[in-house]
């Protein structure tokens, strides 16, 4: 009997959580800060990323791991929006390997350039809260919104208008 219950409160404790997970997140303005240097090796080409690659452009800088659900959540959104507007979109792949980052590359359809970020460097230069976190800089590289938690399509068209205006 006492397993049962066991059961019964784990699951009940673990179903908010996941409902939560799915919820979409929140955008926010922008601290209009400079964003920092961001540059690395893609965990899943091996090649250098680095932000100057696109120096007076606007861009959505996506934080993300393999191991995050509400990331694979929102993997659907960020390939629609690397569609309607391309070679915009940076990743940022934190508390990873590199073999969960390519797994989810191919799972997920995902084809950004993503910096390889084990130890969550870029994150906290970034001022990032976790994972997922979006950031979208305008063509200056100023921090103009933030996507706190799991983003939609809405939501980074919203966070993508602030940064091209």
């Amino acid at each position: 009997m006492p397993a049962r219950v066991t059961i019964v409160v784990a699951l009940a404790l673990a179903i908010p959580s996941l409902a939560a997970a799915s919820t979409a997140g929140y955008l926010v303005p922008g601290t209009n800060k400079q964003a920092p240097a961001l540059a690395g090796t893609d965990p899943v080409t091996g090649k250098t990323v680095s932000l100057d690659r696109w120096r007076g452009k606007p861009l959505l800088v996506n934080v993300w791991g393999s191991w995050c659900y509400p990331c694979r959540l929102e993997a659907p959104h960020l390939r629609t929006f690397a569609a309607r507007h391309p070679n915009s979109i940076l990743g940022i792949d934190i508390e990873d390997s590199k073999r969960g980052a390519r797994a989810f590359y191919r799972r997920h359809g995902v084809r950004f350039p993503s910096i390889f970020d084990p130890q969550d460097v870029l994150m906290q230069r970034l001022g990032g809260l976790g994972s997922p976190t979006t950031f979208f800089l305008d063509r200056r590289h100023r921090i103009v919104a933030i996507l706190a938690g799991r983003g939609t399509l809405a939501l980074f068209e919203q966070g993508w208008k602030r940064a091209t205006r």
